[in-house]
C-alpha cells in the first residue's frame, strides 16, 4: 500500500516550488513561493526552470518540456504570444518571460494534483461492496468464534477446551481478511503501476470500467494525445 501510495505521490513533485519574480521598479528577480505569484505578475523561466504559473510568454523563445503534462516527449516551441502552463519545464537555451494569467490554485498542474488525489479517494463499486459486507459478516464471525471459545467452559474444562480449538479453527476458515484487503490493494496497485508509466486513472472505479472495454481509438492531435475509450 506503501508502495503505491509513493507512486502515485511522484506525480505531486512537479508541482513548481519557486517563482522568480521580475520587480517592476527596480527589475531585479526576487526568488518568491510559487503559491505566492498573482494573476498579472512578470516572471523568468531560465534554462531549467520550471513554469511556476499557467500565463503567456511576452519575451524570449525557447522550447519547453510537457510531458509531464501530455504525455507528449518532444519539446515545444514557445515564443511571444504563447500559452505556457505551470510545471512545465524550459529546456531551451533562452530564458523566457511569462506574464502569469492564472494562481498556482489555479494552473493545469494543480488540477491534475487535484485527479490525482480523487483518484486514491475514488472508490470502485466492488471495493464499496466488500466494506458493506465485511461491516456485517466480520462481526458475526468474530461473535461467533467468541461464544465458541467461552461458553462452553461453563460445561465442563474438557468440553471447553474442545470448543475453544474449533472456536478457533472458526476464526482461520472464515476470516474474512483476504476478500477485504486483496480487493483494494488491488486497485491501488493497478493505479500505481499506471501512475509509473504517467498514465492517470481517475480512481479504482473507472479501472475496473475497463474490463468492460471493447475498442480503443487514439487520435493524436498537435502535441496532445487523446484516447477514446468504447465501453459495451
Amino acid at each position: 500500500m506503501t508502495r503505491a501510495t509513493n507512486a502515485l505521490s511522484t506525480i505531486v513533485s512537479i508541482r513548481p516550488e519557486l517563482a522568480n519574480l521580475n520587480n517592476p521598479i527596480t527589475k531585479e528577480i526576487v526568488v518568491l513561493p510559487a503559491s505566492a505569484v498573482k494573476v498579472g505578475a512578470i516572471v523568468s523561466v531560465k534554462t531549467g526552470d520550471k513554469v511556476p504559473c499557467d500565463g503567456v510568454v511576452i519575451e524570449g523563445d525557447s522550447t519547453l518540456d510537457e510531458s509531464n503534462l501530455t504525455g507528449e516527449s518532444r519539446p515545444v516551441k514557445k515564443g511571444i504570444g504563447d500559452k505556457v502552463s505551470g510545471g512545465t519545464i524550459n529546456n531551451g537555451s533562452t530564458q523566457l518571460i511569462i506574464k502569469t494569467t492564472a494562481t498556482t490554485k489555479n494552473s493545469a498542474v494543480a488540477k491534475l494534483l487535484k485527479i490525482v488525489e480523487e483518484a486514491q479517494s475514488n472508490r470502485s463499486t466492488t471495493e464499496a461492496m466488500v466494506d458493506s459486507v465485511a461491516q456485517v459478516y466480520t462481526p458475526i464471525v468474530v461473535l461467533t468464534a467468541l461464544c465458541m471459545c467461552t461458553f462452553p467452559f461453563i460445561i465442563s474444562k474438557e468440553v471447553g477446551k474442545d470448543w475453544l480449538m474449533r472456536g478457533l479453527i472458526l476464526l482461520v476458515a472464515a476470516c474474512p481478511c483476504a476478500l477485504i484487503i486483496s480487493t483494494p490493494v488491488t486497485y491501488v496497485a493497478g493505479l500505481a503501476a499506471c501512475a509509473q508509466k504517467g498514465i492517470i486513472v481517475k480512481g479504482g472505479q473507472h479501472l475496473e470500467t475497463l474490463a468492460k472495454t471493447k475498442f480503443i481509438a487514439f487520435d493524436k492531435t498537435g502535441v496532445r494525445s487523446y484516447m477514446h475509450i468504447m465501453c459495451a
